[in-house]
């Protein structure tokens, strides 16, 4: 489950920053359209990621039911961050990341 929340919190800050709100909100400076657009394909291909993951640990049974509840978990602590300390959101993702590939190597 950790490793499913934490490429779902991925998949949600890159969505995150592929607009244009959240990037004033987030980053000191504009990104270019191609690193929007590249945010944007990225974060779809971690959120595939995390729903064949879901699927092939839990099967198809309980995956999904694991995958939604992940989603909810990532998009509740980063709208908390974008809230209240929307600067350290890049940090955070950067740790996610790590956590993920920790729990990949704890397996």
């Amino acid at each position: 489950m950790v490793l499913l929340t934490s490429l779902s919190f991925l998949a949600m800050v890159l969505f995150c920053l592929a607009m244009d709100k959240h990037q004033k909100q987030v980053l000191v400076q504009k990104m270019p359209k191609v690193a929007t657009s590249l945010f944007r394909l990225l974060a779809w291909l971690v959120l595939f990621l995390t729903a064949y993951l879901s699927v092939t640990l839990f099967g198809w049974s309980i995956g999904p039911a694991f995958l939604f509840g992940a989603l909810t978990m990532a998009t509740l602590l980063l709208i908390m961050v974008l809230t209240y300390r929307a600067k350290i959101i890049p940090q955070l993702a950067l740790a996610s990341l790590l956590i993920a590939g920790v729990s990949v190597l704890s397996h």
